[in-house]
């Protein structure tokens, strides 16, 4: 699997490590992953008490589907693991879709 970050900075290798690490334990729940897209975005809420979120966006390209997944946070660490955590569950689903054996 190829992994593409995406950014408005440069990304430090403590974040491309974590990227790398939490990504890569995705196949265990899907080994047909061709390629990965992570999105790191700034948002500015419109609230001008609320602080800025932090999104981290990943497109899973799978045989026949590309899975979305997005989350905003207050650091991308956090937005990151949690983008992680809802691809896991429609990685399974998904898995549970194409394979109902």
């Amino acid at each position: 699997m190829t992994i593409q970050v995406n950014a408005p900075f440069k990304i430090s290798d403590n974040l491309q490590a974590l990227i790398e690490d939490k990504i890569g334990k995705l196949e265990t729940f899907y080994e047909r992953i061709h390629e990965a897209e992570v999105f790191f975005k700034d948002e500015e809420n419109s609230n001008q008490q609320a602080p800025k979120g932090n999104t981290v966006e990943l497109r899973l390209h799978v045989p026949g589907n590309i899975l979305y997944a997005e989350f905003s946070d207050e650091t991308y660490e956090k937005a990151l693991a949690e983008t992680v955590e809802k691809m896991r569950r429609q990685l399974i689903k998904h898995k549970e879709k194409v394979n109902p054996y």
